[in-house]
C-alpha cells in the first residue's frame, strides 16, 4: 500500500534541511510534489508500468458515433475491442478495432464497429447497424495528492517524490549544489519505484 503525502513532506524537508517547515511550509511544498507526481507518471508511462493502463467495458448504442462516458482516470484509449451487446470481459469473440487518423471516406455501416478514431478527447467510432460491446484499454491517471493524508497511490513513489521535489526546491532558491545531488538521487530512486510497479513483466529502463 502506497504512503500518505505527509511521508513525502517530511523527507523532503529533511533533505532541504527545513525539518520546521520555516523555508517550505505545506503550501509551499505541496506543489512541488504534485509536479514530482505528474513527472513520475510519466516515467512509468513511458517504460511501460501496468500501474498507469487501464480497461473498461462500454456499451454502443446503434446509430451514435461517439462512445459514452469513460471511468474518471482515464486519460487516452490505447486500443479499443468489439463483441456483441450484453458480452463481458470473459466473453469470448472479442475483435481488435482498428484506430485511423480518421473515419475512411465511404465507409457503410455494418453489423461490427471496426474503425475509432481518437481527436479533441472523444473516441469516434464508424458506428454499426447493431449495439455492440467494447473494452477500452487506456492510459490513466493515477490521483495526485491534495491534503497531506491523502495517499500517493504509487508503490514506494516516496523515494522519487521527497528527492525530485526537494530539487524543485532548491532550484527556485538557486541552491544548486542540493538541486544537483537530489536530481542524482531522485534518477536512482526511480529504477527502485519502476521496479516496485511494473508486476512481471521485465523492465523497460531508458539508456
Amino acid at each position: 500500500m502506497s504512503v500518505p503525502m505527509s511521508q513525502v513532506l517530511v523527507t523532503a524537508r529533511t533533505y532541504l534541511n527545513d525539518d520546521n517547515a520555516t523555508q517550505f511550509p505545506d503550501q509551499v511544498l505541496i506543489p512541488k510534489i504534485q509536479e514530482a507526481h505528474r513527472e513520475l507518471q510519466e516515467e512509468l508511462w513511458v517504460v511501460g508500468s501496468p500501474i498507469v493502463r487501464g480497461q473498461t467495458l462500454v456499451a454502443y448504442a446503434t446509430p451514435t458515433q461517439v462512445l459514452g462516458a469513460m471511468p474518471q482516470d482515464f486519460l487516452c484509449p490505447t486500443a479499443l475491442f468489439e463483441n456483441t451487446a450484453g458480452a463481458t470481459v470473459s466473453t469470448a469473440g472479442w475483435q481488435p478495432m482498428t484506430e485511423a487518423f480518421y473515419i475512411p471516406l465511404g465507409t457503410v455501416l455494418g453489423p461490427t464497429l471496426g474503425w475509432w478514431v481518437w481527436q479533441q478527447e472523444v473516441i469516434t467510432v464508424a458506428g454499426a447497424t447493431a449495439s455492440r460491446a467494447v473494452v477500452v484499454q487506456y492510459r490513466r491517471q493515477i490521483t495526485i495528492p491534495v491534503l497531506s493524508t491523502d495517499l500517493i497511490g504509487i508503490l514506494f513513489g516516496e523515494s522519487y517524490l521527497a528527492a525530485r521535489a526537494a530539487a524543485i526546491c532548491a532550484g527556485t532558491v538557486g541552491n544548486e549544489a542540493i538541486y544537483t545531488a537530489m536530481t542524482a538521487l531522485s534518477k536512482e530512486n526511480l529504477a527502485k519505484v519502476i521496479s516496485a510497479n511494473r508486476g512481471q513483466q521485465k523492465p523497460i529502463m531508458k539508456p
